[in-house]
């Protein structure tokens, strides 16, 4: 995979600050000049090497291990992939073959448990994990390309809420038009949206504001790790004792190294996906940062094959 030059870089690091921050403000902060800014992000977005989206808020969520039929996993994982409620999906080494995570409701758990999953192909077994909290996501991960100065300049750290409680918004049709222009491109202008929602520029820009604000949809740059330099991708599978969850929870969400945290009730009590240079980082990742004496035990799988990150599909040639 190409990797990002240091330009390109800061851009992406800048986008996921603030992933509708216009090419002004990011030249500004950077201190490049406004037009290079846009034609180098402007190129990084059009040819899908990042990606500005937003992902729709669910009340319940779930992680499921899927084993596959020998030489099945490629369909399994495209399967659970295209699904419109999936916000990743990756094939992995290890006894499971597929991971991915639904977002959802609590009334179509049973169905989705019972039926939708049953019925993917190639399914050997699934194991599901429903997620209790989130201790990260990958709206809250940073590749670390920008200096503390550029960082204040874009508006500050804005670490996101990723362990706020769900709150069922009321939408109105247009809200929900609203919704679905941001799921599709985070960085739609107001104009546009406007057109498309029926609505007043002025009208759009305030219930986007209202909505970003809400939580109903949460935005993201999204930037393959092997892009920036982080060619190695796990998931690594925590047992701990109940006390030590939330401590331990709270470590992962300070390191700079993990993309995504989460307390799960199950076989595995945490996952942790990290993205890291090498193996040799991996290793000093799980038995020397300062959770390790505290976890009971422990599963890595690797990521080999990324085909949806973000509720965006990946291109099947390169995911």
């Amino acid at each position: 995979m190409e990797v990002l030059d240091d330009l390109e870089r800061r851009i992406a690091a800048a986008l996921q600050i603030n992933p509708r921050a216009s090419w002004r403000t990011v030249a500004h902060a950077l201190d490049e000049h406004e037009r290079t800014v846009a034609r180098r992000g402007t190129d990084l977005l059009s040819v899908g090497r990042i990606a500005a989206v937003g992902i729709r808020s669910r009340p319940a969520s779930l992680l499921v291990r899927a084993r596959c039929t020998p030489g099945s996993a490629p369909v399994t994982s495209e399967a659970l992939a295209t699904r419109a409620d999936t916000s990743f999906s990756y094939m992995v080494t290890g006894s499971t073959d597929v991971v991915a995570e639904i977002l959802t409701t609590r009334d179509q758990l049973a169905h989705l448990v019972s039926v939708d999953l049953a019925t993917t192909p190639g399914i050997a077994h699934a194991e599901t994990l429903p997620v209790l909290k989130y201790f990260r996501t990958i709206r809250s991960w940073r590749i670390g390309a920008l200096t503390p100065r550029e960082v204040e300049e874009l508006g500050g750290p804005r670490l996101a809420r990723d362990g706020a409680p769900f709150v069922d918004l009321d939408l109105s049709a247009q809200d929900k038009d609203i919704v679905d222009c941001l799921v599709a491109n985070a960085r739609m202008s107001f104009e546009e949206i406007a057109r498309r929602a029926g609505v007043s520029e002025t009208t759009a820009r305030r219930r986007v504001e209202w909505i970003l604000s809400s939580e109903a949809v949460q935005l993201r740059l999204l930037v393959e790790p092997a892009a920036v330099g982080l060619p190695l991708e796990a998931l690594v599978w925590l047992r701990i004792a109940p006390a030590k969850i939330s401590a331990i929870g709270e470590s992962l969400r300070r390191d700079t190294r993990v993309r995504y945290a989460a307390a799960l009730a199950g076989s595995s009590q945490i996952v942790v996906d990290v993205t890291l240079p090498t193996g040799d980082d991996l290793y000093r990742f799980v038995t020397e940062s300062e959770w390790s004496s505290e976890v009971e035990s422990f599963d890595i799988t690797m990521v080999v094959r990324a085909r949806k990150r973000g509720g965006r599909l990946n291109d099947p040639s390169v995911a």
